[in-house]
Protein backbone atom coordinates (compact mmCIF):
# COMPACT_ATOMS: atom_id res chain seq x y z
CA UNK A 1 0.00 0.00 0.00
CA UNK A 2 1.27 3.33 -0.77
CA UNK A 3 1.40 5.09 2.40
CA UNK A 4 1.33 8.65 0.71
CA UNK A 5 -1.88 7.91 0.04
CA UNK A 6 -3.10 8.43 3.28
CA UNK A 7 -3.20 11.89 4.82
CA UNK A 8 -2.16 10.52 8.48
CA UNK A 9 0.86 9.36 9.98
CA UNK A 10 0.52 5.56 9.26
CA UNK A 11 2.81 4.95 12.26
CA UNK A 12 0.49 6.61 14.56
CA UNK A 13 -2.38 5.00 12.91
CA UNK A 14 -0.74 1.73 14.18
CA UNK A 15 -0.41 2.49 17.41
CA UNK A 16 -3.72 4.04 18.12
CA UNK A 17 -5.15 0.85 16.32
CA UNK A 18 -3.22 -1.49 18.61
CA UNK A 19 -4.43 0.83 21.63
CA UNK A 20 -8.38 0.17 20.33
CA UNK A 21 -8.09 -3.42 20.49
CA UNK A 22 -5.77 -4.30 23.49
CA UNK A 23 -8.64 -1.45 25.34
CA UNK A 24 -11.35 -4.46 23.96
CA UNK A 25 -9.09 -7.02 25.28
CA UNK A 26 -8.87 -4.95 28.85
CA UNK A 27 -12.35 -4.39 29.38
CA UNK A 28 -13.24 -8.54 28.00
CA UNK A 29 -10.67 -9.35 31.35
CA UNK A 30 -8.30 -11.19 29.19
CA UNK A 31 -5.46 -8.43 29.83
CA UNK A 32 -5.29 -6.73 33.76
CA UNK A 33 -4.52 -3.66 34.35
CA UNK A 34 -0.68 -4.03 34.56
CA UNK A 35 -0.10 -4.81 31.07
CA UNK A 36 -2.74 -2.26 29.89
CA UNK A 37 -1.00 -0.21 31.28
CA UNK A 38 2.21 -1.63 29.52
CA UNK A 39 0.57 -0.60 26.11
CA UNK A 40 -0.66 2.61 26.91
CA UNK A 41 2.86 3.16 27.43
CA UNK A 42 4.28 1.28 24.24
CA UNK A 43 1.52 2.18 21.90
CA UNK A 44 1.10 5.80 22.84
CA UNK A 45 0.22 8.29 20.16
CA UNK A 46 0.09 11.86 19.43
CA UNK A 47 -3.54 11.46 17.35
CA UNK A 48 -5.76 13.68 18.99
CA UNK A 49 -9.33 11.98 18.77
CA UNK A 50 -11.83 13.34 21.55
CA UNK A 51 -14.75 11.66 22.59
CA UNK A 52 -17.77 11.24 20.49
CA UNK A 53 -19.72 13.57 22.41
CA UNK A 54 -16.67 16.34 22.20
CA UNK A 55 -16.68 15.22 18.37
CA UNK A 56 -19.89 15.94 17.94
CA UNK A 57 -19.99 19.51 19.76
CA UNK A 58 -16.49 20.45 18.05
CA UNK A 59 -18.01 19.51 14.65
CA UNK A 60 -21.36 21.89 15.29
CA UNK A 61 -19.05 24.73 16.13
CA UNK A 62 -16.62 23.87 13.61
CA UNK A 63 -19.38 24.60 11.32
CA UNK A 64 -21.18 27.44 12.87
CA UNK A 65 -17.38 29.29 12.75
CA UNK A 66 -17.60 28.75 8.63
CA UNK A 67 -20.58 29.81 9.02
CA UNK A 68 -19.79 33.03 10.21
CA UNK A 69 -16.98 33.99 8.50
CA UNK A 70 -18.79 33.32 5.09
CA UNK A 71 -21.36 35.73 6.01
CA UNK A 72 -19.35 38.86 5.65
CA UNK A 73 -17.30 37.16 2.77
CA UNK A 74 -20.66 36.64 1.17
CA UNK A 75 -21.61 40.10 1.51
CA UNK A 76 -18.21 41.80 -0.04
CA UNK A 77 -19.01 38.88 -3.21
CA UNK A 78 -22.15 39.08 -3.66
CA UNK A 79 -22.65 40.89 -7.07
CA UNK A 80 -19.59 39.20 -9.12
CA UNK A 81 -22.39 36.53 -10.75
CA UNK A 82 -23.26 32.76 -11.01
CA UNK A 83 -19.70 32.02 -12.83
CA UNK A 84 -17.67 34.06 -10.05
CA UNK A 85 -19.48 32.58 -6.94
CA UNK A 86 -18.61 29.25 -8.24
CA UNK A 87 -14.75 29.91 -8.69
CA UNK A 88 -14.94 31.33 -5.35
CA UNK A 89 -16.74 28.53 -3.70
CA UNK A 90 -14.12 26.24 -5.48
CA UNK A 91 -10.81 28.21 -4.28
CA UNK A 92 -12.96 28.52 -0.54
CA UNK A 93 -13.39 24.65 -0.93
CA UNK A 94 -9.78 24.37 -2.13
CA UNK A 95 -8.60 26.11 1.10
CA UNK A 96 -10.83 24.42 3.86
CA UNK A 97 -9.24 21.42 2.67
CA UNK A 98 -5.87 22.22 2.21
CA UNK A 99 -6.26 23.73 5.97
CA UNK A 100 -7.73 20.84 6.98
CA UNK A 101 -4.92 18.55 6.52
CA UNK A 102 -2.02 20.99 6.98
CA UNK A 103 -3.18 22.80 9.94
CA UNK A 104 -4.84 19.88 11.64
CA UNK A 105 -3.97 16.69 10.50
CA UNK A 106 -0.41 17.21 9.61
CA UNK A 107 0.51 19.72 12.65
CA UNK A 108 -1.95 19.04 15.31
CA UNK A 109 -2.48 15.23 14.27
CA UNK A 110 -6.11 15.97 14.51
CA UNK A 111 -7.63 12.15 13.92
CA UNK A 112 -11.97 12.01 13.56
CA UNK A 113 -11.97 14.91 15.83
CA UNK A 114 -15.56 16.28 14.80
CA UNK A 115 -13.39 19.63 13.52
CA UNK A 116 -11.41 17.66 10.68
CA UNK A 117 -14.84 16.32 9.87
CA UNK A 118 -16.08 19.28 9.19
CA UNK A 119 -13.41 20.87 7.39
CA UNK A 120 -13.33 17.86 4.83
CA UNK A 121 -17.60 18.15 4.45
CA UNK A 122 -17.30 21.60 4.53
CA UNK A 123 -14.91 22.35 1.79
CA UNK A 124 -15.97 18.92 -0.15
CA UNK A 125 -19.59 20.77 -0.45
CA UNK A 126 -18.18 23.81 -2.05
CA UNK A 127 -16.02 21.94 -4.97
CA UNK A 128 -19.31 20.22 -5.70
CA UNK A 129 -21.84 23.15 -5.93
CA UNK A 130 -18.75 25.07 -8.22
CA UNK A 131 -18.52 21.57 -10.32
CA UNK A 132 -22.77 21.62 -9.79
CA UNK A 133 -23.81 25.03 -10.18
CA UNK A 134 -25.20 25.40 -13.80
CA UNK A 135 -28.48 23.41 -14.48
CA UNK A 136 -27.08 21.98 -17.99
CA UNK A 137 -25.33 19.09 -16.43
CA UNK A 138 -27.11 15.29 -17.69
CA UNK A 139 -28.07 13.14 -14.50
CA UNK A 140 -25.29 11.00 -14.49
CA UNK A 141 -22.52 13.77 -13.80
CA UNK A 142 -23.94 14.45 -10.18
CA UNK A 143 -22.97 10.95 -8.99
CA UNK A 144 -20.21 10.64 -10.85
CA UNK A 145 -19.08 13.88 -9.04
CA UNK A 146 -20.09 12.64 -5.61
CA UNK A 147 -18.69 9.46 -6.00
CA UNK A 148 -14.93 10.64 -7.00
CA UNK A 149 -15.33 13.64 -3.92
CA UNK A 150 -16.75 10.80 -1.41
CA UNK A 151 -14.22 8.53 -2.93
CA UNK A 152 -11.33 11.21 -2.64
CA UNK A 153 -12.39 11.96 1.18
CA UNK A 154 -12.94 7.70 2.00
CA UNK A 155 -9.24 6.96 0.56
CA UNK A 156 -6.94 10.23 2.07
CA UNK A 157 -8.96 11.13 5.16
CA UNK A 158 -10.08 6.91 6.05
CA UNK A 159 -13.74 8.48 6.58
CA UNK A 160 -16.70 6.00 7.22
CA UNK A 161 -19.09 8.42 6.31
CA UNK A 162 -17.41 9.13 2.74
CA UNK A 163 -16.98 5.65 2.17
CA UNK A 164 -20.77 4.83 2.54
CA UNK A 165 -21.65 8.08 0.30
CA UNK A 166 -18.98 6.12 -2.25
CA UNK A 167 -20.73 2.97 -2.23
CA UNK A 168 -23.98 4.66 -2.74
CA UNK A 169 -22.98 7.06 -5.37
CA UNK A 170 -21.20 4.17 -6.97
CA UNK A 171 -24.50 2.32 -7.69
CA UNK A 172 -26.38 5.15 -8.51
CA UNK A 173 -24.12 5.34 -11.32
CA UNK A 174 -24.70 1.74 -12.13
CA UNK A 175 -28.39 2.38 -12.06
CA UNK A 176 -28.95 5.76 -13.60
CA UNK A 177 -25.94 3.58 -16.93
CA UNK A 178 -28.32 0.46 -17.31
CA UNK A 179 -31.44 2.78 -16.85
CA UNK A 180 -30.42 4.98 -19.57
CA UNK A 181 -29.29 1.86 -21.78
CA UNK A 182 -32.83 0.52 -21.69
CA UNK A 183 -33.80 -2.38 -23.26
CA UNK A 184 -31.92 -5.72 -22.08
CA UNK A 185 -30.08 -3.88 -19.63
CA UNK A 186 -33.06 -3.12 -17.54
CA UNK A 187 -34.07 -6.58 -17.66
CA UNK A 188 -30.47 -7.40 -16.21
CA UNK A 189 -30.27 -5.39 -13.99
CA UNK A 190 -30.67 -7.02 -10.43
CA UNK A 191 -28.84 -9.58 -11.73
CA UNK A 192 -25.54 -6.96 -12.78
CA UNK A 193 -26.19 -5.47 -9.13
CA UNK A 194 -25.92 -8.94 -7.87
CA UNK A 195 -22.79 -9.86 -10.15
CA UNK A 196 -20.93 -6.30 -9.67
CA UNK A 197 -21.16 -6.27 -5.42
CA UNK A 198 -20.62 -9.85 -5.14
CA UNK A 199 -16.98 -9.06 -7.41
CA UNK A 200 -16.47 -6.26 -4.99
CA UNK A 201 -17.14 -8.43 -1.87
CA UNK A 202 -14.72 -11.01 -3.19
CA UNK A 203 -12.41 -8.37 -4.09
CA UNK A 204 -12.37 -6.77 -0.97
CA UNK A 205 -11.70 -9.83 0.59
CA UNK A 206 -8.39 -10.84 -1.28
CA UNK A 207 -7.29 -7.31 -0.71
CA UNK A 208 -7.45 -7.79 2.96
CA UNK A 209 -5.91 -10.82 3.19
CA UNK A 210 -2.81 -9.27 1.37
CA UNK A 211 -2.93 -5.45 3.59
CA UNK A 212 -1.11 -6.02 6.69
CA UNK A 213 -2.78 -1.92 7.63
CA UNK A 214 -4.98 -3.03 10.59
CA UNK A 215 -6.31 0.25 10.94
CA UNK A 216 -8.04 -0.14 7.61
CA UNK A 217 -10.23 -2.69 9.54
CA UNK A 218 -13.30 -0.55 9.92
CA UNK A 219 -13.74 0.53 6.18
CA UNK A 220 -13.22 -3.38 4.82
CA UNK A 221 -16.37 -4.32 7.56
CA UNK A 222 -18.39 -1.58 6.00
CA UNK A 223 -17.20 -2.14 2.65
CA UNK A 224 -18.29 -5.49 2.74
CA UNK A 225 -21.50 -5.34 4.43
CA UNK A 226 -23.10 -2.99 2.40
CA UNK A 227 -22.00 -5.32 -0.57
CA UNK A 228 -23.62 -7.99 0.63
CA UNK A 229 -26.90 -6.43 2.09
CA UNK A 230 -27.12 -5.02 -1.95
CA UNK A 231 -26.21 -8.56 -3.46
CA UNK A 232 -29.36 -9.82 -1.31
CA UNK A 233 -31.74 -6.84 -1.94
CA UNK A 234 -30.86 -6.70 -6.10
CA UNK A 235 -32.61 -10.13 -5.79
CA UNK A 236 -35.13 -9.47 -3.36
CA UNK A 237 -38.74 -9.68 -4.31
CA UNK A 238 -40.34 -6.65 -3.00
CA UNK A 239 -37.37 -4.20 -4.34
CA UNK A 240 -37.57 -5.37 -7.36
CA UNK A 241 -40.79 -5.21 -8.01
CA UNK A 242 -41.24 -2.20 -6.53
CA UNK A 243 -38.90 -0.41 -8.62
CA UNK A 244 -39.68 -1.95 -11.81
CA UNK A 245 -43.19 -0.59 -11.27
CA UNK A 246 -41.99 3.01 -10.04
CA UNK A 247 -38.68 3.75 -12.16
CA UNK A 248 -39.34 1.29 -14.81
CA UNK A 249 -42.56 1.77 -15.66
CA UNK A 250 -43.55 -1.73 -15.37
CA UNK A 251 -47.59 -1.95 -15.89
CA UNK A 252 -48.91 -5.46 -13.42
CA UNK A 253 -52.99 -5.87 -13.42
CA UNK A 254 -54.43 -6.45 -9.68
CA UNK A 255 -53.45 -9.95 -10.09
CA UNK A 256 -50.46 -9.75 -12.15
CA UNK A 257 -46.78 -10.40 -11.26
CA UNK A 258 -43.38 -9.04 -12.46
CA UNK A 259 -41.55 -11.80 -14.85
CA UNK A 260 -40.09 -14.46 -13.80
CA UNK A 261 -41.40 -13.72 -10.64
CA UNK A 262 -40.22 -17.30 -9.37
CA UNK A 263 -36.91 -16.37 -10.01
CA UNK A 264 -36.86 -13.55 -7.25
CA UNK A 265 -39.06 -15.57 -4.73
CA UNK A 266 -36.35 -17.92 -5.04
CA UNK A 267 -33.33 -15.25 -4.37
CA UNK A 268 -35.34 -13.70 -1.35
CA UNK A 269 -35.45 -17.22 0.01
CA UNK A 270 -32.32 -18.71 -1.02
CA UNK A 271 -30.05 -15.59 -0.78
CA UNK A 272 -30.01 -15.49 3.26
CA UNK A 273 -29.40 -19.32 3.23
CA UNK A 274 -26.37 -19.18 1.77
CA UNK A 275 -25.23 -16.50 3.69
CA UNK A 276 -25.85 -18.11 6.80
CA UNK A 277 -24.27 -21.48 5.32
CA UNK A 278 -20.65 -20.02 4.45
CA UNK A 279 -20.94 -17.66 7.40
CA UNK A 280 -21.11 -20.51 9.82
CA UNK A 281 -18.87 -22.41 7.21
CA UNK A 282 -15.99 -19.62 7.63
CA UNK A 283 -16.95 -18.49 11.41
CA UNK A 284 -17.32 -15.13 10.05
CA UNK A 285 -19.34 -13.19 12.26
CA UNK A 286 -19.69 -10.29 9.78
CA UNK A 287 -21.38 -12.81 7.12
CA UNK A 288 -23.76 -14.22 9.93
CA UNK A 289 -24.83 -11.22 11.01
CA UNK A 290 -26.02 -9.72 7.70
CA UNK A 291 -27.02 -13.50 7.25
CA UNK A 292 -29.06 -12.64 10.03
CA UNK A 293 -30.40 -8.98 8.72
CA UNK A 294 -31.33 -10.82 5.38
CA UNK A 295 -33.39 -13.51 7.07
CA UNK A 296 -35.17 -10.78 8.84
CA UNK A 297 -35.91 -8.65 5.80
CA UNK A 298 -37.07 -12.31 3.66
CA UNK A 299 -39.74 -12.63 6.97
CA UNK A 300 -40.75 -9.40 5.96
CA UNK A 301 -41.18 -9.71 2.41
CA UNK A 302 -43.13 -12.85 2.29
CA UNK A 303 -45.16 -12.07 5.09
CA UNK A 304 -46.20 -8.79 2.86
CA UNK A 305 -47.28 -10.82 -0.22
CA UNK A 306 -48.72 -13.73 1.43
CA UNK A 307 -50.50 -13.03 4.71
CA UNK A 308 -52.37 -15.64 6.61
CA UNK A 309 -54.92 -12.87 7.72
CA UNK A 310 -53.90 -13.70 11.70
CA UNK A 311 -51.48 -11.10 12.51
CA UNK A 312 -51.34 -11.52 16.10
CA UNK A 313 -51.33 -14.94 15.96
CA UNK A 314 -48.59 -15.02 13.13
CA UNK A 315 -46.44 -12.64 15.34
CA UNK A 316 -46.93 -14.83 18.67
CA UNK A 317 -45.96 -18.18 17.36
CA UNK A 318 -43.37 -16.87 15.33
CA UNK A 319 -41.88 -15.60 18.72
CA UNK A 320 -42.00 -18.38 20.56
CA UNK A 321 -40.38 -20.34 17.35
CA UNK A 322 -37.80 -17.93 17.45
CA UNK A 323 -37.76 -17.87 21.59
CA UNK A 324 -37.15 -21.91 21.65
CA UNK A 325 -34.63 -22.13 18.82
CA UNK A 326 -32.52 -20.09 20.90
CA UNK A 327 -33.28 -21.64 24.14
CA UNK A 328 -31.89 -24.85 22.25
CA UNK A 329 -28.73 -23.52 20.60
CA UNK A 330 -28.32 -21.87 24.16
CA UNK A 331 -28.11 -25.20 25.56
CA UNK A 332 -26.44 -26.60 22.80
CA UNK A 333 -23.19 -24.37 23.36
CA UNK A 334 -22.92 -24.86 26.81
CA UNK A 335 -19.62 -26.68 25.70
CA UNK A 336 -17.61 -25.08 22.43
CA UNK A 337 -18.43 -27.41 19.69
CA UNK A 338 -16.44 -26.39 16.28
CA UNK A 339 -15.29 -23.40 17.61
CA UNK A 340 -18.46 -22.28 18.30
CA UNK A 341 -19.91 -21.33 22.09
CA UNK A 342 -22.67 -19.15 23.42
CA UNK A 343 -20.06 -17.57 26.11
CA UNK A 344 -18.99 -13.84 24.44
CA UNK A 345 -15.47 -14.21 24.95
CA UNK A 346 -14.54 -10.71 23.49
CA UNK A 347 -15.77 -7.27 24.39
CA UNK A 348 -15.73 -6.85 20.21
CA UNK A 349 -16.28 -9.18 17.85
CA UNK A 350 -14.54 -7.45 15.64
CA UNK A 351 -11.30 -7.83 17.25
CA UNK A 352 -8.49 -9.29 15.48
CA UNK A 353 -6.25 -11.96 15.83
CA UNK A 354 -3.36 -10.00 14.41
CA UNK A 355 -3.19 -7.13 16.58
CA UNK A 356 -4.16 -9.59 19.69
CA UNK A 357 -0.78 -11.24 18.76
CA UNK A 358 1.22 -7.93 18.70
CA UNK A 359 -0.52 -6.75 21.84
CA UNK A 360 1.06 -9.78 23.23
CA UNK A 361 4.72 -9.98 21.80
CA UNK A 362 5.17 -6.40 22.53
CA UNK A 363 3.72 -6.11 26.21
CA UNK A 364 3.32 -9.48 27.68
CA UNK A 365 5.79 -12.15 29.62
CA UNK A 366 8.15 -9.01 30.03
CA UNK A 367 8.57 -8.94 25.63
CA UNK A 368 11.33 -11.37 25.81
CA UNK A 369 11.27 -14.75 24.32
CA UNK A 370 13.93 -17.57 24.50
CA UNK A 371 13.46 -18.62 21.34
CA UNK A 372 12.36 -22.51 22.47
CA UNK A 373 9.07 -22.27 21.09
CA UNK A 374 7.64 -23.30 24.10
CA UNK A 375 6.41 -20.70 26.46
CA UNK A 376 2.69 -20.04 27.69
CA UNK A 377 1.06 -17.11 28.13
CA UNK A 378 -0.27 -16.66 31.66
CA UNK A 379 -3.06 -14.47 32.55
CA UNK A 380 -3.58 -14.08 36.28
CA UNK A 381 -5.99 -17.05 36.43
CA UNK A 382 -4.63 -19.34 33.88
CA UNK A 383 -3.74 -19.98 30.57
CA UNK A 384 -4.99 -17.96 27.77
CA UNK A 385 -6.18 -19.65 24.32
CA UNK A 386 -9.30 -18.98 21.64
CA UNK A 387 -10.10 -15.98 22.97
CA UNK A 388 -10.95 -17.30 26.22
CA UNK A 389 -10.77 -21.34 26.19
CA UNK A 390 -8.91 -23.85 27.29
CA UNK A 391 -5.29 -24.19 26.17
CA UNK A 392 -2.58 -22.05 24.82
CA UNK A 393 -2.63 -19.19 22.72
Amino acid sequence: MNKSIIAYNIPELEKKNVLSEAQNLFKSNVLNKEQWGKIQVEFATKLYTPSLTMRVLLFIVSLIGMSTIMGPIGLIVGDVGENGHRILSFLFGISLILFTELKLIKKESHYNSGVTEAGIYAGLSFIAFALLGSKSHSLLVYPLVGFLLAAFAAVRYLNLTALVLTIGFFGWILFQVLFDISGIAQALMPFIFMTVFGLIYWGSNKVRAKLTAEFLNDQFIILQTISLVLVYLAGNYFVVRELSVKMLGLTLSEHGDIPFAFVFYGLTALVPIAITYWGIKHKSVLLIRVALLTIALSVVTFKYYFSLGMPVLTITVSGAILIIVALLFLNYLKQPRKGYTREKLLDNKWSSPDIMAVVASQTLGGNQSSGTGSEELNFGGGKFGGAGAGGNW
